[in-house]
């Protein structure tokens, strides 16, 4: 074995050796709780599910460690839930229901039956929706032995490691919602050529929401077409045309495009 071999291999060892004495110091702390400790959830695809205590100032390695999370988890699906984030998207939610209903009354006044069935079918969609919580983090356990992969646990937070996820749902100004196969390499308008687009879509663009939580803009008209990789278990909003919108909710899609990174169980397998 090279040099560089055996350094990564003992860097390697240091760092899973490092992740379980942290979490038997979790687990410790985990059977006496007091006021200080961060409670954590951790659920799912893991050998060790439960509710756990941690010292201040641990982080997600630690948790996932403690976890003991499973080979068959789904690491890029996988979901934090945390309660700090919660009151932004109740405001959130509240913001795209009330734009729904502004496009619905300016869809009456216009005399626009598109935008009005649109708005009707996509308040259905939004209404029942949970305010999860959910928030952008690496849940892979081996790229979170990189300390910015690594951030800090908070009291509450919850770990949901689902089974890796097989399509890609496509909602928004289609003529019906989607649920397709995820074929590997095929682009956001190849999906759209198997969900009919909706005469109010915006032709430009759609927005690709990835298993993850983030959230990319993709150009999908002739005219700036460009690839994207569209991950399995990701979700594709196709926008309504801005021009069409009422005047006061010009911000609608991008409201609904971070409401739906939210939802992570749109494109995973969670429950299972």
């Amino acid at each position: 074995m090279n040099r560089f071999l055996l350094n990564l291999a003992t860097a390697l060892v240091a760092g899973v050796v490092c992740s379980q004495a942290l979490a038997q110091d979790a687990e410790a702390t985990a059977a006496q709780p007091d006021a200080d400790s961060i409670v954590v959830q951790i659920e799912g695809q893991v050998l060790n599910p439960g509710t756990f205590a941690f010292p201040p100032g641990s982080r997600l390695s630690q948790a996932s460690a403690t976890g003991q999370v499973s080979s068959n988890a789904w690491f890029l699906g996988a979901a934090l839930l945390r309660e700090s984030a919660i009151e932004p998207q109740v405001r959130l939610k509240a913001g795209v229901i009330f734009e729904l209903e502004v496009n619905a009354v300016h869809a009456k006044a216009t005399g626009n039956a598109g935008l009005l069935e649109l708005a009707e079918r996509l308040y259905a969609v939004v209404a029942p929706m949970p305010v999860t919580g959910r928030v952008t983090a690496e849940m892979n356990p081996l790229a979170q032995l990189l300390l910015p992969n690594n951030d800090l646990l908070e009291d509450g937070d919850r770990l949901l490691y689902p089974l890796r996820g097989e399509q890609v749902r496509v909602l928004g100004a289609v003529e019906e919602d989607c649920v397709l196969a995820h074929v590997p390499g095929m682009q956001p308008v190849d999906y759209l050529d198997s969900c009919t687009r909706h005469p109010m879509a915006d032709p430009s663009h759609v927005y690709l929401i990835q298993p993850n939580g983030s959230v990319d803009r993709a150009p999908v008209a002739a005219w700036n077409i460009r690839p994207a990789n569209v991950a399995t278990g990701a979700v594709i909003y196709v926008p309504l045309r801005r021009n069409m919108l009422s005047p006061e909710t010009t911000g609608f899609n991008e409201d609904m495009a971070a409401l739906l990174a939210t939802q992570y169980q749109l494109g995973g397998r969670f429950g299972e």
